[in-house]
């Protein structure tokens, strides 16, 4: 890989970013995907996936601007089934119930009416999320259903992977993760925000370079970069107008609770100058109040 003059590179958390390198209709990010799949799901050396299909290579533009669309990546692997990847960069409080929706999904719409269940295959949800959202220590957690009391796992047809990229980084600097970790080598790539090591993180081994080559190729071109800057301000816009919603609520839910207060003072015979300093309600809403307690 050739050094060229300095730019800016995209960043790889970036959902955009991740479908263009893994999940583009094209040999190399079919080579990449199987790579991160072998390597984040440890598959044995002699059971390998060899091929893996993507089901929704299209980057749909609109997608990109739609500030609640998702850019997913969609797999399916020869003999295993299928994978569901995706970044999620801020927490919604919902991760968990997400990944089951979604993975569920891709669990009805295997089959059509025709089809016997013995068509049904297995259903692996991965989500890379930058933030903790499980109370426990480690970065990876894997969920798959098991009977409760003797602990005998059901048939292995769904997998829910949460990767919380905040904790890796946390227990890496630390180093209290192998540096040839065959997972961690692709969180270091994801989670890197220091532009002078991606040479560096492709001298790793073949897998790597490529990795690094195709994020230079994308930060170089014009349309994936207008792309990728219109993705985050889309997702930017859309964290924007939640914390809103979220502080209107708040506030919304102060006011009903101090019109419930100046009700019961109302009732009790309190002063309206005396609401007004303790409620922060005007002379008019308290005035309304009055006549909404004594028309009932």
């Amino acid at each position: 890989m050739l050094r060229q003059r300095p730019f800016n590179w995209l960043k790889p958390k970036n959902d955009f970013v991740l479908k263009w390198i893994l999940g583009s209709d094209n040999d190399q990010s079919k080579e990449l995907l199987l790579a991160f799949l072998n390597d984040f799901l440890y598959a044995p050396a002699l059971q390998s996936f060899t091929s893996v299909e993507i089901v929704n290579p299209i980057i749909n533009k609109q997608s990109i601007y739609d500030k609640g669309s998702i850019l997913d990546i969609k797999a399916k692997v020869p003999g295993y089934g299928y994978v569901n990847i995706e970044m999620q960069l801020t927490n919604q409080k919902n991760m968990h119930k997400r990944s089951l929706y979604y993975a569920s999904k891709l669990i009805g719409n295997q089959l059509f009416a025709s089809d016997g269940y013995s068509k049904l295959e297995r259903v692996v949800a991965i989500n890379l999320l930058d933030f903790s959202f499980f109370p426990s220590t480690p970065y990876h957690s894997c969920f798959r259903l098991v009977e409760t009391r003797l602990h005998e796992p059901f048939p292995d047809l769904l997998q829910l992977h949460f990767t919380e990229m905040p904790k890796f980084v946390r227990q890496d600097q630390a180093g209290k993760i192998p540096m040839n970790d065959r997972k961690a080598k692709w969180l270091r790539f994801f989670t890197n925000e220091d532009d002078a090591r991606w040479f560096e993180m492709a001298k790793q081994d073949p897998v790597m370079e490529q990795m690094v080559e195709s994020l230079r190729v994308a930060s170089l071109d014009p349309e994936a970069r207008e792309l990728y800057e219109a993705r985050a301000k889309a997702l930017m816009d859309l964290n924007s107008i939640r914390g809103e919603a979220r502080q209107e609520g708040i506030i919304e839910g102060k006011r009903e609770a101090n019109r419930e207060l100046a009700k019961k003072m109302l009732r009790k015979g309190f002063e309206v100058s005396d609401i007004m300093e303790i409620t922060e309600l005007t002379e008019t809403e308290i005035e309304k109040l009055m006549v909404e307690i004594n028309t009932h």
